[in-house]
């Protein structure tokens, strides 16, 4: 095995959007395989924001998705890959704010990098937000790949990055064989969606 230690960051929230018009679903385990490769894999991390019990009304559409939600994430977990989970704020208008995704990757992609707890980053997102990030990371003598979709991959993050993975071009790799049912946007994730970037 390569003794080249790896670390993989996934934004949930952008790989979401980056699937949603494929109609695919993700076998997540067999993601980091793939972006592993021959490679020493330290841990996997996965980064998403959820509603509290409390902002969710029970017994609803909205309550069910949570729990969905809920048993996706433990089923990570139990496959090994570490969950990062924020809380979504709700507003006194109803909507759905999530700030603390983003800093709470950056803050451990550089801390690790600072530990040098790993030789090579994978950052699973086309947030440019990241760019930054990225950058410090590679000033300590660190790589960073990008891996995504197309239809959230930013041309300036992919630019900074060591190496770049379209992860269009590999779906037979990493997904299930059978097609979800068409994702329609109604209610709760119609409102929560908005506060996800693109």
């Amino acid at each position: 095995m390569n003794e080249e230690r790896i670390m993989i960051f996934i934004d949930g929230s952008n790989i979401f959007h980056g699937i949603r018009y494929l109609n695919i679903r993700i076998d997540y385990s067999r993601l980091v395989e793939f972006l592993r490769e021959s490679r020493r894999l330290v841990r996997a991390y996965f980064y998403t924001a959820i509603p509290q019990d409390k902002d969710v009304k029970k017994g609803t559409p909205e309550w069910e998705s949570l729990l969905r939600q809920r048993r996706f994430l433990d089923e990570l977990s139990l496959s090994g890959i570490k969950v990062r989970l924020a809380r979504l704020r709700k507003l006194p208008s109803g909507e759905f704010l999530e700030k603390e995704v983003d800093i709470m990757l950056a803050t451990d992609m550089l801390s690790l990098a600072f530990q040098d707890a790993y030789d090579t980053a994978i950052l699973v997102s086309g947030d440019s937000d990241f760019i930054y990030t990225v950058e410090e990371v590679q000033r300590i003598g660190k790589r960073v790949e990008n891996a995504t979709f197309k239809r959230t991959s930013s041309y300036n993050l992919r630019k900074v990055c060591d190496r770049f993975v379209l992860l269009d071009n590999f779906l037979d790799r990493f997904t299930y064989e059978e097609k979800p049912v068409p994702y329609e946007e109604t209610g709760f994730w119609a409102k929560i969606k908005s506060l996800w970037k693109r």
